[in-house]
C-alpha cells in the first residue's frame, strides 16, 4: 500500500509538469483595458515628441495576463525595436508583473534615439510584450507585434552666448532693437560650459548674454572670475578690451550662479596674427543639406562690416545631409568638421564634410580659425 501511494504521488507530479508544458505556449495579445484607454493594436499609432511634452503620458500599453496551471509569478517586458530589427537588442519601455505599462514621451524618445532614429523625422518601430518566469526551463512567451511611428526630438546640446557692449559690433543693444543679430561666441564641443572667440574689439567694455532681447542672464567679471545675474541677483562687472584690436577671448561658466563664481574663468589675450590675415570677398555653404545642393550657386553668408573675418547666415533652411563652408565659390579654401552636427572647427586642409540635421538655422563662421556654429531658429 505504501509503495502504491508513492507511485500515485509520482504520477500526479508528472501530470502537473506536463500540464505546465501544455499551457505555457498560450499566446496573448496587446488589448485595450477596462478603463477604455487607447488600444495599441496592429494599426499604426503616431507619437511626436516635442521640447515640452516629454514628461507627459504618451500611452498606457496593456495586454492580457497569461497563466500556468502551477501558480508562478510571470514578469512582463514591453520591448521596442526598429521596424527592420529582430529584437536581438531591443529598447525596454517597461518591465513589471502587471498587465500594463505607462510610457511617457521621454521614454519613447530615449528608446527611439537609442535605436538610431533620426530626430525630427518620422521613424517606424515595432513593439511586443515578452513574458518570462524565474525558471529557465520555461521558454518566454511573446505577444503579437504592433507598429508605432515615432518622431523623436533631440534637444540642442549647447547654450549659446552672445556679445553686447561698446567693444563689440552691436554696441549696448541686447538684440531687442536689432533683430537679435548680436554675434555669437563659438562653443567647445567637448565642454558646453566653455566658449571662445577670436576677433576684433573696440577699446571699450562688453558683457555676455544668453537670451537675446533680454538683459538677464548676464555674464561679466566678478572677483577675477565670471559672475552672472540670472534675473534674481546683481549685475556683474564688465569685461574690457584695453585697446582696439584683435583678441582671443575665452570664457568658462562652470558652476557660475548668482552667489558663486564656481570654477569659472576668462581670458582676453591680444592676437598678433589676425590683423594681417587674408580677407575673402565671399564665404558660402554648399552641399546636399543646403538649398542648392552641391551645385552652384552656393548659399552665401553675410560678411560683417565690423570685422571682415566674421560671417553669418540668418534663417537658413537645411535638410538632413552634408555640407561644407568655402570661400570665393571655389575649393581652394574650404572648412568642415564631422564631430558635431551643430559646431566645430575646420582646418582648411581637406576637412571632412559637416553632417547636419534638418532645420532652420542661424549659421556663424569665423575665417580666422575655421570655427562655425549652427543655432536652431524657431
Amino acid at each position: 500500500m505504501k509503495k502504491f501511494s508513492i507511485l500515485m504521488l509520482s504520477f500526479l507530479a508528472l501530470a502537473a509538469v506536463m500540464s505546465c508544458d501544455d499551457t505555457d505556449s498560450e499566446e496573448f495579445s496587446l488589448d485595450t483595458n477596462s478603463s477604455g484607454e487607447i488600444v495599441l493594436s496592429p494599426e499604426i499609432n503616431t507619437f511626436e515628441v516635442t521640447e515640452t511634452n516629454g514628461a507627459d503620458l504618451a500611452e498606457r500599453f496593456s495586454w492580457n495576463r497569461i497563466t500556468f496551471e502551477t501558480p508562478v509569478q510571470i514578469d512582463y517586458q514591453l520591448e521596442m525595436d526598429l521596424e527592420s530589427g529582430d529584437f536581438s537588442s531591443p529598447a525596454v519601455l517597461g518591465a513589471n508583473n502587471s498587465t500594463n505599462a505607462a510610457v511617457t514621451y521621454n521614454a519613447l524618445n530615449d528608446a527611439a534615439l537609442g535605436l538610431g532614429a533620426e530626430p525630427g523625422s518620422a521613424n517606424n518601430f515595432k513593439l511586443r510584450v515578452k513574458a518570462t518566469t524565474a525558471s529557465a526551463a520555461v521558454n518566454p512567451v511573446f505577444s503579437n507585434e504592433v507598429t508605432a511611428v515615432i518622431t523623436p526630438f533631440e534637444a540642442y546640446p549647447f547654450k549659446p552666448l552672445y556679445f553686447v557692449g561698446a567693444a563689440t559690433e552691436p554696441g549696448w543693444n541686447n538684440g531687442d532693437g536689432n533683430g537679435e543679430t548680436n554675434p555669437a561666441l563659438y562653443v567647445d564641443i567637448n565642454d558646453v560650459n566653455k566658449h571662445y572667440y577670436t576677433g576684433y574689439f573696440n577699446a571699450d567694455a562688453f558683457k555676455i548674454l544668453s537670451n537675446l532681447g533680454m538683459w538677464q542672464p548676464q555674464y561679466g567679471e566678478r572677483n577675477g572670475a565670471v559672475g552672472v545675474n540670472d534675473g534674481a541677483g546683481n549685475d556683474p562687472n564688465v569685461f574690457s578690451a584695453p585697446t582696439a584690436g584683435y583678441y582671443d577671448f575665452t570664457i568658462d561658466v562652470t558652476g557660475v550662479t548668482n552667489d558663486s563664481e564656481g570654477s569659472s574663468s576668462f581670458s582676453m589675450v591680444p592676437n598678433t596674427t589676425a590683423a594681417a590675415a587674408p580677407t575673402f570677398t565671399s564665404i558660402a555653404i554648399i552641399g546636399a543639406a543646403t538649398p542648392n545642393g552641391w551645385n552652384d550657386p552656393d548659399t552665401d553668408l553675410t560678411q560683417s562690416t565690423f570685422d571682415p573675418h566674421k560671417w553669418v547666415g540668418r534663417d537658413i533652411v537645411l535638410i538632413a545631409g552634408e555640407m561644407k563652408i568655402r570661400a570665393e565659390n571655389d575649393w581652394t579654401n574650404s572648412w568642415g568638421d564631422a564631430t558635431s552636427a551643430y559646431a566645430g572647427q575646420g582646418n582648411n586642409n581637406n576637412d571632412p564634410n559637416i553632417t547636419v540635421k534638418a532645420g532652420t538655422y542661424d549659421i556663424f563662421f569665423n575665417d580666422l580659425d575655421g570655427s562655425f556654429l549652427l543655432i536652431p531658429q524657431e
